[in-house]
């Protein structure tokens, strides 16, 4: 039996200012530009899996794309204004996730509500506290030809294609979150010995 692992907590200025930075496919464009170009990458790379993380991000996507199959939100956003969301998917999730941290149960969740993508549904995952770093799980817990939409304040929307590299390099992001009563990633099931667990990709119908 694995121990529990509470949560993994960011706490240095620098490594925040780490996490804010524009990586991966990086698109410096406001709505609705920034999504259309987005759809025409996600085309181009033949992602099928689509992953939202933050509201206005969602909320953008739904409404000059398409409804996200995994979408993350906390209701809030980075002003801490509510958001009405266009849209919440027939199956919702809601995890408890404080600010500047990720659970144990953040991880979890999100492989659970993969599992319910890779079934043919859709799902919303709501997060009680901050669901910013939980674009961390979203790609360590993806299958293959899944691609996470989030955005910076900053004002670049990121694109991330889910492939062993950019996994790899959230492992390594990963090592600037201290550790709370556990081992980084004890309990994540991203990995294993023989590799990529959960790499492979969708199948095509």
């Amino acid at each position: 039996m694995v121990d529990e692992c509470p949560r993994l907590i960011l706490r240095s200025k620098r490594a925040r200012a780490l996490m804010a930075m524009p990586f991966a496919i990086s698109i410096p464009r406001e709505p609705p530009i920034s999504i259309l170009t987005a759809r025409e990458l996600f085309n181009d790379l033949k992602l099928r899996v689509l992953t939202t993380v933050g509201d206005v991000v969602t909320n953008n996507v739904a409404s000059h794309w398409r409804n996200p199959d995994l979408s993350i939100v906390d209701l809030n956003t980075r002003r801490g204004e509510q958001v009405q969301q266009r849209f919440i998917n027939d199956t919702v999730y809601r995890v408890r996730n404080e600010r500047g941290t990720l659970s144990d149960e953040a991880f979890n969740t999100v492989k659970r509500a993969y599992g319910t993508v890779l079934m043919g549904g859709r799902a919303t995952i709501i997060v009680d506290g901050e669901e910013d770093l939980l674009a961390i799980p979203a790609v360590l817990e993806a299958p293959g030809n899944t691609g996470v939409l989030y955005g910076l304040y900053t004002g670049y929307l990121v694109l991330i294609p889910v492939v062993n590299e950019y996994k790899l390099l959230m492992l390594k992001l990963l090592t600037l979150l201290d550790q709370d009563e556990c081992e980084t990633l004890r309990n994540s099931h991203s990995i294993n010995n023989n590799g990529w667990e959960n790499s492979k990709p969708v199948r095509e119908d």
